[in-house]
């Protein structure tokens, strides 16, 4: 059987079949809107069947009211939440004495697909919204200030969010990985109930 000299194609190139003299010329790799879909897919079921329930508050940065000098949200305006399922990395406090006392920081990832975001409607989350999870029985106790019900579970600052999982090396990425943290000086949750 002979190598081919030219591949039209990704699915063209009999890889095993290479020959030792030097390498075969293949066309550019391009992502067709199949193979997204496919890509999506993957990073999307994995993280619904093992992922964490989120809930993802986002600020309207256009619809909040504004210092006039200095152009930072005075009244801020809150869209959300919305539910979406990720991976959370296990965060574990880091404990600081303080001349003002005691305090706790915990900082962590969350990966969240694309297209969950997508799927739901979410708008992308932005550095300054909020993220709760854990919000069950097992965490309530040790949630925000030992209250069950609206306020259990763990609420986190978005601080930062890269794009993630680029397929290829292409443009088309199929996740959001989010870097939050928790201060206990001032939460998360103080901003959410103005």
């Amino acid at each position: 059987m002979a190598i081919p000299k030219k591949c039209s194609g990704i699915g063209s190139c009999e890889f095993a079949k290479l020959s030792k003299s030097g390498p075969q010329t293949c066309g550019p790799f391009e992502l067709d809107g199949r193979d997204a879909a496919m890509y999506d897919h993957f990073a999307q079921e994995h993280v619904e069947a093992s992922g964490t329930d989120l809930l993802l508050w986002h600020q309207d940065l256009e619809e909040s009211l504004r210092d006039p000098l200095y152009d930072e949200p005075i009244d801020r305006v809150w869209a959300g939440p919305f539910k979406l399922k990720g991976f959370v990395e296990y965060i574990a406090g880091t404990p600081q004495m303080r001349e003002e006392g005691l305090t706790v920081r915990w900082q962590g990832t969350i990966w969240i697909a694309r297209k969950e975001l997508e799927d739901t409607k979410t708008p992308a989350p932005l550095e300054g919204d909020v993220i709760k999870y854990w919000d069950n029985k097992f965490f309530a106790e040790h949630g925000v200030n030992a209250e069950e019900g609206v306020h259990g579970g763990y609420y986190f600052d978005v601080i930062n969010v890269d794009d993630d999982g680029h397929v290829q090396d292409s443009d088309h990425f199929v996740g959001l990985t989010i870097t939050v943290l928790r201060r206990t000086e001032f939460t998360a949750e103080r901003r959410l109930d103005g």
